[in-house]
C-alpha cells in the first residue's frame, strides 16, 4: 500500500513529496511540491522567514563588496558620498566616513562559574548593520 497524505484530515489521496519542515508526507492539494513544504501556517512562516534572511544575507553581502570597492578607492563606504574614510563598521568592516557611522554603547552579562558580571561595550555600526546591534547586547556564558 503506497503512502496516504498526511496533512489533509480524510485526505487518503498518494502522497507528493515530504515537507522539508515537519517531515510528514503531502499530496498535491496540501502542499507545494516544487518547494516541499506543506500549506500548514507553521511551516509557511518558516519558509517566509528563511527566504527574508537570506534576501537580507544577499543584499548585505553586495553591499558590503561594493563598499570594500569604494574603501580601495579611498573614498567612504557609501555611495553616495565622495568623502574619505574615516572609521570601519564593527560588524561588516567596511570604513565610513564620521557622517555614515556611529557608535553605539550596550551592555551585556557575562556568565561564569564565580557568578555574574554586567559589562558596557561600544561599538561602532554603519546604517546597514545598525540593526544587529541587539545580538551584541546578548548574555555571555563563560
Amino acid at each position: 500500500m503506497a503512502l496516504a497524505c498526511e496533512k489533509g484530515f480524510f485526505c487518503k489521496t498518494e502522497v507528493v513529496k515530504q515537507c522539508s519542515y515537519c517531515g510528514k508526507h503531502f499530496c498535491m492539494q496540501h502542499g507545494h511540491p516544487d518547494k516541499a513544504i506543506c500549506k500548514s501556517p507553521a511551516c509557511m512562516r518558516k519558509c517566509r522567514y528563511e527566504l527574508a534572511a537570506a534576501e537580507r544575507l544577499a543584499y548585505e553581502e553586495e553591499k558590503q563588496a561594493l563598499g570594500f570597492e569604494r574603501n580601495n578607492a579611498h573614498f567612504c563606504g557609501n555611495e553616495t558620498c565622495n568623502r574619505e574614510f574615516y572609521l570601519a563598521c564593527g560588524r561588516c568592516e567596511v570604513q565610513f566616513c564620521p557622517t555614515h557611522i556611529s557608535r553605539y554603547s550596550y551592555h551585556f552579562d557575562i556568565h561564569t562559574i564565580r557568578g555574574t558580571t554586567r559589562i558596557r561595550g561600544e561599538i561602532n555600526l554603519c546604517e546597514l548593520c545598525k540593526p544587529h546591534l541587539n545580538d551584541y547586547k546578548k548574555d555571555r556564558y563563560e
